[in-house]
């Protein structure tokens, strides 16, 4: 629970709101701003086409 109420911060943040908008066209994730092009899954790649946020992110937050 504690990383949910983590990434709700994270996805509130001014920078986040604003990197939103380019990361998928700029192949960088939302949260951290590091390059997002490498997935080790299908799964992860299309949780990246829907909310632009990388593996390495994607590891912390939603998983336990």
């Amino acid at each position: 629970m504690d990383r949910l109420q983590e990434l709700i911060g994270a996805l509130s943040d001014e920078d986040v709101l604003l990197r939103s908008y380019m990361a998928r066209h700029d192949h960088v994730c939302k949260i951290c701003a590091k390059p997002a092009n490498s997935f080790r899954m299908p799964l992860s790649k299309l949780e990246y086409s829907m909310s632009s946020i990388c593996q390495a992110c994607q590891d912390y937050y939603f998983s336990e």
